[in-house]
């Protein structure tokens, strides 16, 4: 098979790769010709985000080998039921809260629904900032005010 060409760029597993560690999903979901997406269970967390006005899913992976992109924030879209939302998502350690381990969280906008033990899938359309350390729980749910805006614009 010939190469196959996406705006220009070789399309290449490893190309795609290089640009999801990077997190520059918008770009991989050129060349992959879809959304990148990571399906799993929804988990019960710490509920800080419920108790910050920006309740979140947390999902556990099942696939060990699914390939997780770079730690960051991002504006996606949640699949849950047949049904598709409009959400954000955190890959990353929550260094405001607690170092912990690698999480995937994902707010799912204008949703209210009991979905522990459920299974939903999160398709990353582009990386808004980093994830980063703020100084209270009050910057940090004044800068998730604003990544919602921004996430709105961008879907």
């Amino acid at each position: 098979m010939e190469a196959q060409l996406a705006g220009g760029t070789v399309v290449s597993s490893t190309k795609i790769r290089d640009l999801l560690h990077k997190g520059q999903v918008r770009k991989a979901n050129e060349l992959l010709g879809y959304e990148y997406s990571i399906t799993g269970k929804v988990v019960r967390g710490k509920s800080i985000g419920h108790s910050l006005g920006f309740p979140t899913a947390n999902i556990e992976i099942s696939d060990e080998y699914k390939l997780i992109a770079a730690v960051g924030v991002y504006a996606c879209r949640v699949e849950w039921m047949g049904k598709h939302y409009k959400g954000m998502s955190n890959i990353g350690f929550r260094p405001t809260i607690d170092h912990g381990d690698l999480t995937i969280e994902v707010n799912i906008f204008d949703f209210d629904q009991d979905i522990y033990g459920e299974e939903i899938t999160i398709s990353f359309v582009e990386r808004m900032r980093d994830e980063k350390k703020f100084k209270s729980l009050e910057a940090l749910t004044t800068q998730l005010v604003k990544d919602k805006e921004a996430t709105l614009k961008i879907l």
